[in-house]
């Protein structure tokens, strides 16, 4: 049976469960509980959400190294397919005033695919949108159900709220959440105080699965990623120091951190495991508010790895954001650097797609613009039609990366002196009736990279149209 069949197949069956889900519910006035509980439950009921959003992302992302040729500068797409997302968020009310429960799952799948595949396997490379066997290859083999969130809540008082369970990180501290169409899944806890203006979040968690991943095991499986660890937790604190002043301030930890020394790919294994590392994240955030229509923001996020980074690494910047009427205008300064030049990856754990930080830059082109010792300026200029039409052109550029050929330097999967992005957007939105904030959203962008001598062609390109239709069922 093709994906197209199995797509309408679970349209059909999501749309049946919440129209059950979505009838309007009281409790009688007759429980045997008593009025009280009634009243109770019908808080609990009333004040409870049920949304979906669904979602078709169709994507082509070519690169110029590692084709199907083998010619080294030969264009191929490296991705190229359509996937969704049928996303569906429930959230209660408190009963009594004090707890209640999030649940929040998807169902998602290929609609085609004719990405890179596995010689060996089959599988087609994975796209971050349906789920995946492993961080790299198995788009749209998984289980196309996920429960990506399912908490309980709790409330003491008007000052003191928390959440345990299959969660989310708020963000105030050092730890946040990758993303695709829905976030990854924490299990944990976390708890946040309010003092006045100010919140005080502690986190913590011992397990993590990226939003494409069903299990914590489909992480060793692509041997690169093959990473353990036992309990990753942050203490926060934000708030607004004056009318104009926002600050946020973040450490955390992530404890017995094992990392794969290598991979023999010759033989498709690892070839051994670092002695276990704790590692610790440090964030300070400042935004201040010059006038009515701008404000200039400041961002540091390091990590102390002494097997990543043989000590610190961190990225830092600047970011500028005006409004003019309809016109906007985003410019951010960013610079990367690590004790032994390897790329930085602002989160607590080296590995990707396992937990991540809350860095606040992030610009859509592509690059992480990550290199150590590369300095990167982003500038954005967004128009807002006023009629539910949206349009942006950015550019970014960086440099001063390290010669990763030179023995002493890290470095990354790239090598190159120097980068440049150029990307768009145009997107329209519905403003009223039953579907509004239905969009749709076409982005481009171009990356080109001015590699060392001997290094493999970086280049880049990238054309992705997304329908996202949300809809409030209560």
């Amino acid at each position: 049976m093709d994906n197209r069949s199995n797509f309408f197949k679970v349209s059909a069956l999501s749309a049946a469960i919440l129209g059950v889900i979505a009838l309007p519910v009281q409790a009688s006035s007759e429980s045997a509980g008593g009025d009280q509980y009634v009243e109770a439950i019908n808080d609990f009921i009333s004040d409870s959400t049920l949304s979906g959003t669904f979602i078709v992302d169709t994507r082509s992302r070519t690169r110029t190294s590692g084709g199907p040729s083998g010619q080294d500068g030969d264009r191929w797409s490296r991705l190229d397919y359509s996937a969704y997302n049928a996303i569906v968020d429930f959230s209660s009310g408190y009963h009594d005033d004090w707890l209640g429960a999030d649940v929040g799952a998807y169902f998602s799948g290929d609609l085609y695919n004719n990405s890179k595949q596995n010689d060996g396997t089959g599988e087609y490379l994975c796209n971050e949108i349906s789920t995946c066997n492993n961080l790299d290859w198995g788009a749209g083999d998984g289980q196309q159900l996920k429960f990506y969130k399912a908490a309980l809540k709790f409330k003491a008082g008007e000052n003191v709220d928390g959440r345990f369970g299959m969660i989310q990180a708020s963000g105030n501290g050092t730890i946040g959440n990758v993303w695709s169409f829905v976030p990854g899944t924490y299990r944990g806890a976390e708890v946040n105080a309010n003092f006045g203006d100010w919140k005080a979040t502690y986190f913590l968690a011992d397990q993590y699965t990226a939003p494409w991943l069903l299990s914590e095991d489909d992480y060793a499986p692509a041997l690169w990623s093959d990473t353990s660890w036992s309990l990753t937790h942050s203490l926060g604190l934000q708030g607004d120091a004056t009318d104009n002043l926002f600050l946020q301030f973040g450490v955390g930890q992530t404890t017995n951190v094992v990392y794969a020394t290598g991979v023999d790919w010759g033989n498709n294994k690892v070839k051994g495991y670092h002695d276990s590392v704790d590692t610790m994240g440090y964030k300070a955030y400042a935004r201040y508010k010059l006038n009515e229509s701008m404000s200039l923001a400041y961002d540091f996020y390091g990590v102390d790895d002494d097997v990543k980074y043989d000590g610190l690494g961190f990225m830092t910047g600047l970011s500028f954001n005006a409004n003019f009427g309809k016109f906007s205008w985003m410019s951010d300064l960013s610079y990367a650097s690590s004790n032994n030049d390897a790329d930085v990856n602002p989160r607590m754990i080296y590995t990707y797609g396992m937990t991540n930080g809350n860095y606040s830059q992030w610009w859509d082109a592509l690059s992480d613009w990550n290199k150590s010792g590369e300095a990167s300026w982003y500038n954005r200029i967004s128009y807002n039609q006023g009629n539910g039409w949206n349009y942006y052109l950015g550019f970014g550029y960086g440099t001063g990366g390290q010669d990763s050929s030179n023995s002493d330097v890290v470095g990354g999967d790239w090598n190159y002196k120097s980068e440049y992005a150029v990307n768009g957007t145009i997107e329209y939105s519905l403003l009223s009736g039953a579907l509004k904030g239905t969009t749709l959203r076409l982005h481009g962008t171009i990356l080109e990279r001015d590699e060392f001598d001997g290094a493999a062609s970086a280049d880049e390109t990238d054309i992705r149209f997304q329908v996202i239709v949300p809809y409030n069922f209560i």
